[in-house]
C-alpha cells in the first residue's frame, strides 16, 4: 500500500529474552515496515539486551534502570518517536500481518482520529489459540460506535467514550495506533500507576475530547502468561480503583454516578477478599470498613466478620 502515513512502534521490554524475537519479528515484517522501532529495556537481567543487539540497525534499543512497570518505558520510547503515528506494543505479543497498515489507512481517511485500536485474539505461551476475538463480548462500546467513511471502522468519542472506558477497559494497548503529540500533549502513561497506566491516558484523552476509531478486525495476539500483570488478579485491584476514583469530578450525571461508584465499591470488596484470601486479615478488615462507611453491604459486612474473627482467634483464609 503506497501514499499512507509511516508509523513508529514503540515496545518496552523487560526480562522478555523468551518471547522478544518472535515479537520484533512479527513487528519487521509489517509490509510496509515501521518507519522505526523502538525498544526500551526496562533494567532486564536476562538476554533482552542480547536479543537486542541481534537486531542493531533495524531496531533502535534504549536501555533504563528498572523502573517496575511500562509507563516510563513507554513515555522515553514516546519521546524518541518523532511527530507522527505510534504503535503501542508490548514484549510478549505478536503482530499480525498487515495491522500497521490497516491502521494507517484509518488516519489517512478520517483525519479527525486521534487513536485507532482494533480487536485481538488470545494465545497461551505455547501459541495455542484460547480465544479469537476478545472484543466480542463487549457490546456495550459497539452500541455506541458512530460509523465513518470506512465500512469496517466506527468511531467514539465525547462522554460517551469516557463513560464506555469507565465501565470496562476494551483498548488493549498493543492493538493501540494513535498521533504521537496528542498522547503527549494528555501527558503520557503516569509513571506512579505500575499497572493500569493505559485505561488512564484513555480516560485523560476522552475527557480532553479524543476521537477513538475501532477498526474491527483481529491486529494482535496477545500472549496470556502465567505471572503476567492478569495472572496477578485481585493485586491489580489498587489501580483499578485508583484510576476510577480520579473520574469522580468529570461524572456529574447522577445515574452514571452510581454507576461510577458501584463498580468503586465492587473493585474495593474483590481487593479486599483478596488480601484476607492472602492471610492479610487486618488489612482486609481495614478495606472492608471502609467500603461499609461508604455503603453497607451483605459482602462486607460478612467479610469484615470473618476477617477479623480470623485476625483474632486465626483459622483458614477466605476460598470463596
Amino acid at each position: 500500500m503506497t501514499g499512507l502515513p509511516p508509523v513508529s512502534v514503540v515496545l518496552p521490554a523487560y526480562q522478555a529474552a523468551a518471547t522478544l524475537p518472535q515479537t520484533l519479528d512479527s513487528v519487521l515484517a509489517q509490509t510496509p515496515p515501521p518507519a522505526a522501532v523502538v525498544v526500551v529495556d526496562d533494567g532486564s537481567t536476562d538476554d533482552t539486551a542480547a536479543v537486542l543487539a541481534g537486531r542493531a540497525g533495524r531496531v533502535t534499543a534504549l536501555r533504563i534502570e528498572n523502573s517496575g512497570g511500562p509507563s516510563r518505558p513507554r513515555n522515553i520510547g514516546l519521546a524518541g518517536c518523532g511527530d507522527g503515528l505510534v504503535a503501542l506494543f508490548d514484549a510478549d505479543d505478536l503482530m499480525l500481518p498487515g495491522k500497521l497498515a490497516a491502521q494507517a489507512a484509518v488516519f489517512a481517511a478520517c483525519p479527525e482520529v486521534d487513536l485507532c485500536f482494533t480487536d485481538f485474539r488470545v494465545i497461551g505461551a505455547d501459541g495455542a489459540v484460547l480465544q479469537e476475538r476478545f472484543l466480542d463480548e463487549y457490546r456495550e462500546f459497539r452500541r455506541l460506535l458512530r460509523p465513518s467513511s470506512l465500512p469496517d471502522v466506527g468511531l467514539l468519542s465525547g462522554p460517551d467514550l469516557h463513560f464506555a472506558l469507565i465501565r470496562a477497559n476494551f483498548v488493549g494497548t498493543s492493538s493501540v495506533v494513535a498521533r504521537a503529540p496528542r498522547l503527549r500533549a494528555a501527558g503520557g502513561f503516569d509513571e506512579t500507576l505500575h499497572n493500569g497506566d493505559d485505561l488512564d491516558l484513555w480516560l485523560r484523552l476522552a475527557r480532553e475530547g479524543a476521537v477513538f476509531a475501532f477498526l474491527d478486525r483481529v491486529g494482535h495476539a496477545y500472549r496470556k502468561v502465567d505471572g503476567g500483570v492478569t495472572a496477578r488478579g485481585w493485586r491489580r485491584l489498587p489501580a483499578v480503583i485508583a484510576v476510577r476514583e480520579r473520574q469522580r469530578p468529570h461524572v456529574t450525571d447522577p445515574a452514571r454516578r452510581r454507576v461510577l461508584e458501584d463498580i468503586i465499591l465492587k473493585a474495593k470488596l474483590a481487593y479486599a477478599w483478596g488480601l484476607d484470601r492472602d492471610g492479610r486479615h487486618d488489612e482486609a478488615r481495614r478495606v472492608y470498613a471502609l467500603c461499609n462507611a461508604a455503603r453497607p453491604t451483605w459482602a462486607g459486612i460478612k467479610g469484615i466478620v470473618l476477617a477479623t474473627a480470623r485476625s483474632r482467634f486465626g483459622g483458614p483464609s477466605a476460598r470463596s
